[in-house]
């Protein structure tokens, strides 16, 4: 039997809608088998803004997004390919890459960036924290890694 959030974790503020449906056992897991939620918490608006994407770019995110959502962690990493690059195409970026960037600088040694994939050149990039991905950089061009 499944967990729901209960008027004690809704009158704390812990979710937007106070008559979500959203299953609490997703937000606990921190594993593999966790879903994936985006958070843009950390994004670099200095590096690229969303304001500067095309209308068909940002439904092009808006779709990653959805299908990021409904995906595992465990997923995810399944798409991971040196040759084949598909489906989200996860791909762990050197710190290097990222040049003398600030925040990638201020983060803990231990914490992996990493692109996926929105389109064939579109990325974005960010690290993993439990089950929440936050996306940290928008890629468009695909510039990064170039």
């Amino acid at each position: 039997m499944t967990k729901r959030i209960n008027s004690q974790q809704k009158k704390a503020g812990k979710f937007i809608n106070k008559n979500t449906d959203v299953n609490v056992d997703v937000f606990d897991k921190n594993g593999n088998s966790a879903l994936v939620f985006i958070s843009i918490k950390h994004i670099q608006p200095n590096y690229q803004c969303f304001s500067e994407w095309t209308k068909v770019e940002l439904s092009k995110f808006w779709r990653f997004n959805n299908r990021l959502h409904n995906m595992t962690w465990q997923q995810v990493y399944a798409t991971a390919s040196k040759d084949d690059k598909r489906g989200l195409a996860y791909t762990v970026i050197p710190r290097e890459k990222y040049g003398s960037n600030e925040f990638v600088s201020s983060l803990d040694k231990e914490i992996k960036m990493f692109e996926l994939r929105v389109d064939d050149e579109i990325r974005v990039h960010g690290f993993r924290m439990n089950a929440t991905f936050y996306l940290c950089f928008l890629d468009r061009e695909h510039k990064i890694c170039i």
